[in-house]
C-alpha cells in the first residue's frame, strides 16, 4: 500500500511539474493547436504536453530539450537558437529541415520509421512507382547533440540539454568509448599506418577535433600523418575521412532516441519516444544510417546480429545468411543484456566487451568449464559462418592532382564461410575473420615487419584501451615502387575476432578432420548493378585462408571462374603471409572423440 502511495505522489509530482514546464512556454500554444498548424502548412508537427511526456517519459519542457526562446511571439523569434535534426548531404554539409527544398520535403514530412530498410529508415525518402526509396541526395541525419561540422558529439549542447537533469551522466559519457573524449577510444590513437599503435582497419584517425564543442577541426594529425607519408593528404578529404569515422562516434540521443509512428490509440508513441534502455537497432545505427556497429560487425567481423538485410557478403553468401540470423536475436535480446556496464570504470556508455553466457547459461558454461573444450571460446563453435570483407585497399584515388591517399576501397565480399580459430594470448582458441589489406604511400624505411600476430593492446601494440582485445594484425610484407600511385606499400593481415551468428554448432570434422585450416573463400565485387571503385583490375575471384603449423597465410588466388589471379594482386600474392605455429590441436584420446562426436550427431553432446 506504501508503494502504491508514493507511486501515486510521484505521478502527480510529475504532472504538476511537467504541467508547469509547459505552461510557461508558448511552443505548445502553437504546436499544441491542430488548426493553426494545419493553417500554417505544418499539421504533422502537432503536439501537446501531455503527448511529449508520455514519449519522453520525462518533464522536461520543450527548451530543454530543443532551446530556443519560449517567450517569443513570433516562429522566427521563436526558434531562434533551436535546435533540431540535420540532414547530412552527399558533400557533407549539413541542412536543416526548414532550409530542404520542397521535393526532398514531399515525402519525408517528419521523423518516423518508413521503408523497408531498417538502416535507413529515418532518413529522408522519395516515392518512385509508388513505393519510398532513400534519398540518394543525403548519407544520413544527425540529432541535435552532434555537430554538423564535423558529425561527433557536441558536448556542449549536451551539458546545456541532457545536462539539466543528467550532468553527471554527461560528464560520465565523456570519458567512455562511446562519447569520444580525447583519448576515450582507442580509435582516435591510430595516426599513421606505420606507427607503434599498429595499423586499423577502419582507418586513421585524422582530423583532430576542437575543444570544447568538438564543432571544428585542426591540423595537428593531418600534419603528424604527412610527415610519415610519401603523398600528403589534402585538408578537406582528411576532414571528410573524419567525418566517417565520426558517424559511429555517438551522442546521447543516438542511444535513447527511438522514434516511432504516431499512433492516435497510444500517445506514448510517435517522434520524441525515448527508450531508457539502447534498442538493437540504435547499436547498429538507429535507422539514420549505416553506420555504429553494423560496419564493424557485418563488414569488418562479417558476424552480424541482425543478418538479413544487413549482411555483407556475396550474393550467394547473403542467401545462406539472411536466414542465420543470430539466436539471440531472435529471441529479442538486446545488446545492452549481453554488453552489460562495465563495473571497473562505472563510465557510462562503457559497456564490457567480453561477456558471461554463464547468466543465461550457467549449467552449459559449467559443463564447458570442465569438458574438452574448456579452452575454447563459445563462439569457436557457435559462430559458425560469417561474411564481411574479403579485401580493404587503401589506395590513393581520384582525380589527378587531388588524389587522397586514405581512399578504402572495400567493396569486396566473401561468401558465406568458416571463420579461423586461433589461440589468443591467454590460451583461448577463438574465431576470426582473416582479411587481406594493403596501405599505400608508406615511407619504406619506417616499415617493420611482424615477427609474429600483434594484438591490440600493450606490449604487442603501444595503444591504450579499457578493455583486453582479441584482435590483432600482422605487417606481412612491403612491395616496393608499386606504382605511381601508390609507391611504397604495405601488405598487411587484418584478424579481428568474431562473436555474433550465434547458433547450432559447427560439426566436429570442421574443426578435427585435420589439424590445418583451409577457407576456400569466394568473393566478389560490390552489389551487382552498382557503381564502386575497383581496385585497378581485382573483380570476382577466390582465394584461400589456410592456418597451420607453418603459419598463417592467404594462397591460392584465382580469378573469375577460377581463371588466373588479376594482375592488380600478383605483387602481393606471396606477400600475406606471417610465420608460427596456427594447427589445430591433434586428438590424443581417439576414442573419446568418437564417443563425443556420436553423442554430438544424436544431440546428447553440445559442448
Amino acid at each position: 500500500m506504501k508503494k502504491r502511495r508514493l507511486f501515486y505522489l510521484l505521478i502527480g509530482v510529475f504532472m504538476i511539474f511537467g504541467s508547469y514546464a509547459y505552461a510557461e512556454e508558448s511552443c505548445v500554444g502553437c504546436h499544441g493547436n491542430a488548426e493553426k498548424m494545419k493553417e500554417l502548412g505544418y499539421p504533422q508537427f502537432v503536439v501537446t504536453g501531455a503527448g511529449i511526456q508520455a514519449q519522453t517519459k520525462m518533464p522536461a519542457s520543450c527548451t530543454n530539450c530543443h532551446m530556443g526562446n519560449p517567450q517569443a511571439a513570433t516562429k522566427e523569434e521563436a526558434h531562434k537558437g533551436r535546435l533540431t535534426l540535420t540532414a547530412i548531404g552527399a558533400k557533407w554539409n549539413g541542412v536543416t529541415r526548414d532550409k530542404m527544398n520542397k521535393l526532398d520535403l514531399k515525402d519525408w514530412s517528419n521523423l518516423e520509421p518508413r521503408g523497408q530498410k531498417r538502416a535507413t529508415q529515418l532518413g529522408p525518402k522519395l516515392a518512385f512507382k509508388g513505393k519510398l526509396a532513400d534519398n540518394p541526395d543525403f548519407r544520413l541525419i544527425i540529432y541535435h547533440d552532434r555537430n554538423p561540422e564535423t558529425l561527433a558529439f557536441n558536448p556542449e549542447i549536451a551539458e546545456k540539454t541532457c545536462g539539466i537533469c543528467h550532468a553527471d551522466i554527461v560528464k560520465s559519457f565523456l570519458k567512455s568509448p562511446m562519447g569520444g573524449g580525447k583519448g576515450a577510444h582507442a580509435q582516435s590513437q591510430y595516426l599513421t599506418w606505420t606507427g607503434p599503435e599498429g595499423l586499423n582497419s577502419c582507418g586513421l584517425w585524422i582530423g583532430s577535433l576542437s575543444k570544447p564543442g568538438q564543432d571544428k577541426f585542426t591540423d595537428e594529425n593531418i600534419k603528424n600523418f604527412n610527415k610519415h607519408s610519401t603523398m600528403p593528404i589534402p585538408q578537406n578529404a582528411a576532414y571528410n575521412t573524419q567525418r566517417t569515422c565520426n558517424q559511429c562516434h555517438v551522442g546521447c540521443l543516438d542511444c535513447h532516441m527511438n522514434p516511432q509512428k504516431k499512433d492516435h490509440n497510444d500517445i506514448s508513441k510517435g517522434p520524441h519516444t525515448f527508450s531508457k534502455k539502447p534498442t538493437t537497432l540504435s547499436c547498429y545505427g538507429g535507422g539514420k544510417s549505416f553506420s555504429c556497429h553494423a560496419g564493424p560487425l557485418d563488414r569488418r567481423r562479417g558476424d552480424g546480429y541482425f543478418r538479413a538485410e544487413f549482411t555483407q557478403a556475396t550474393a550467394e553468401g547473403k542467401k545462406i545468411l539472411k536466414d542465420k540470423i543470430d539466436i539471440h536475436m531472435q529471441k529479442n535480446i538486446t545488446c545492452v543484456e549481453c554488453h552489460e556496464p562495465n563495473k571497473k570504470t562505472g563510465y557510462h556508455g562503457d559497456l564490457t566487451r567480453d561477456v558471461n553466457c554463464a547468466k543465461c547459461h550457467s549449467k552449459t558454461v559449467a559443463a564447458h568449464d570442465k569438458g574438452p573444450h574448456k579452452k575454447v571460446d563459445c563462439a569457436s563453435c557457435h559462430s559458425a559462418l560469417m561474411g564481411g570483407y574479403a579485401f580493404n585497399f587503401w589506395t590513393a584515388r581520384g582525380d589527378a592532382g587531388k588524389e587522397n591517399p586514405l581512399t578504402r576501397l572495400q567493396e569486396y565480399y566473401v561468401d558465406a564461410i568458416q571463420p579461423t580459430i586461433i589461440k589468443n594470448p591467454r590460451g583461448v582458441w577463438i574465431p576470426v575473420h582473416v582479411v587481406p589489406h594493403t596501405s599505400g604511400n608508406v615511407k619504406a624505411d619506417e616499415v617493420k615487419l611482424s615477427k609474429k600476430l600483434l594484438y591490440r593492446n600493450r606490449p604487442d601494440s603501444k595503444i591504450d584501451r579499457l578493455y583486453f582485445s582479441n584482435d590483432s594484425y600482422a605487417i606481412t610484407g612491403l612491395v616496393k615502387n608499386l606504382d605511381n600511385t601508390d609507391h611504397d606499400t604495405i601488405a598487411w593481415l587484418n584478424v579481428d575476432r568474431i562473436a555474433h551468428g550465434t547458433g547450432k554448432a559447427r560439426t566436429c570434422e570442421s574443426c578435427h578432420a585435420s589439424t590445418a585450416q583451409k577457407v576456400t573463400t569466394k568473393f566478389e565485387f560490390g552489389p551487382k548493378g552498382k557503381d564502386f571503385l575497383m581496385y585497378k583490375d581485382v573483380e570476382d575471384g577466390e582465394y584461400t585462408i589456410l592456418a597451420d603449423e607453418k603459419g598463417l597465410r592467404v594462397v591460392d588466388f584465382k580469378g573469375p571462374d577460377g581463371g588466373p589471379m588479376a594482375k592488380g594482386l600478383e605483387p602481393f600474392k606471396d606477400k600475406w603471409d606471417i610465420r608460427g605455429n596456427f594447427a589445430l590441436p591433434k586428438i590424443k584420446n581417439k576414442k573419446l572423440y568418437e564417443k563425443v562426436k556420436k553423442e554430438y550427431e544424436t544431440g546428447k553432446f553440445m559442448h
